[in-house]
């Protein structure tokens, strides 16, 4: 069983990604003004091949620092020593806020921190067997609503404004439309098409072990949450699963289906970055972040769409048409004072080309993008959904 990841576990994670990262920065940087300056000088070769080595001495002693301290809180957490990071919903947040940095390079290392993928109650994993769904959800029925949250969130986001509110759209869902909400926790770091693989076996496992048969599912995505849907989706019909045929609803909430431009702005940032010396390193910064922060750039949910390709160099979306579910109803929800995702995105629709998903209905809600974990409009809306009356709007429409 691996170690429980502890708060020290933490710490040890910053120290080492501030010897593979900044470190190597400032050194690189150092390095290209020092270069700068002393061929500028006559005479500046003898002078250059001391600093140089004095400076090797002490980066190597700086880094070697960081590893060794690093090191060493892990042996520490190994032990027991911190408190465990899923105490409290603050440590569990900077959890899945890490995971969505370094996520990938976490879980290819088989890193106790990388997060992996369960259903959650109470903040405890929901081991995925007849016996624990049973336990976990003893009034289960028929019907199963599955909220998936997005980049560096978790299931504890859905709570966004209870106190203020007063109920979740857990409480809206079950005490109007008599389904089972379910949350659902992932590494937001890895690809979006891994956790969308990982989704569709999960969802296997669910339907063939929920306590009661299962006879309609609804997929509600929030941001990202809606890439690893559609992800899921287009794997769950490829391995015709079973669970695709009960799926009714989809519904994404501020969802980057054509990309998110602060993930594009990111990219041109680090591009632009690299054209000068001296500003080369800071752009391998802004090129360490994780595949699932990449995958935004353009709403990647394939693999086809990123494997073998050089996404730091791409400048066009290459991206792949991925045929929705044949018999569910999809619902595209945009906030219109978003951020980090625009109105076009999260409505899946591209300027001049067909939609994501013909005949989608699209509402537009007054909030940001976070609003849209726990809004009243949306609540209401997801209900009417989930119990199939009909959009208030046609499909394909908006509103304001």
């Amino acid at each position: 069983m691996p170690p429980t990841p502890r708060t020290a576990h933490t710490v040890a994670l910053a120290l080492g990604y501030a010897d593979d990262v900044v470190v190597p920065c400032v050194r690189e940087v150092h390095g290209t003004v020092a270069r700068r300056v002393f061929g500028s000088v006559a005479g500046g070769r003898a002078p250059q091949v001391l600093h140089d080595a004095v400076a090797a001495v002490a980066y190597a002693g700086v880094s070697g620092g960081l590893r060794g301290a690093s090191l060493g809180l892990r042996q520490l957490a190994d032990r027991g020593i911190g408190a465990p990071v899923e105490r409290t919903p603050r440590t569990r947040m900077l959890r899945s806020a890490v995971n969505a940095l370094v996520g990938d390079r976490l879980a290819d290392a088989e890193d106790p921190y990388a997060l992996p993928m369960a259903l959650r109650v109470g903040g405890e994993d929901v081991v995925p067997e007849p016996y624990a769904f049973a336990l976990a959800y003893p009034e289960a029925t028929s019907e199963i609503v599955v909220l998936v949250h997005g980049l560096g969130e978790n299931d504890d986001s859905w709570d966004r404004g209870a106190d203020r509110r007063g109920e979740t759209y857990d409480d809206v869902l079950r005490d109007r439309t008599g389904t089972t909400p379910v949350r659902l926790r992932y590494n937001t770091g890895r690809h979006v098409s891994d956790n969308g693989a990982d989704l569709s076996n999960l969802l296997t496992k669910v339907v063939a072990g929920w306590p009661v048969p299962v006879s309609r599912l609804h997929l509600v995505g929030h941001s990202m949450g809606g890439l690893v849907i559609r992800s899921a989706t287009a794997y769950g019909v490829a391995r015709r699963a079973a669970w695709t045929d009960t799926v009714a609803t989809v519904v994404c909430l501020g969802t980057p289906h054509l990309g998110a431009p602060l993930e594009r702005a990111v990219h041109l940032g680090s591009r632009a970055l690299s054209v000068v010396p001296e500003s080369l390193p800071f752009a391998g910064i802004l090129g360490s972040r994780s595949a699932g922060i990449t995958d935004l750039r353009h709403g990647y949910v394939t693999r086809e769409e990123w494997h073998g390709q050089d996404l730091t160099a791409r400048w066009g979306d290459g991206r792949l048409a991925v045929a929705p579910l044949p018999r569910a109803a999809y619902h595209f929800v945009a906030a219109t004072a978003d951020v980090m995702v625009s109105t076009a995105s999260a409505s899946g629709t591209p300027y001049g080309d067909s939609p994501v998903v013909d005949g989608a209905s699209t509402t537009r809600v007054a909030t940001g993008h976070l609003g849209l974990l726990n809004h009243p409009r949306v609540a209401e809306r997801l209900a009417d959904w989930v119990a199939g009356r009909p959009a208030a709007l046609p499909a394909g429409t908006s509103t304001d």
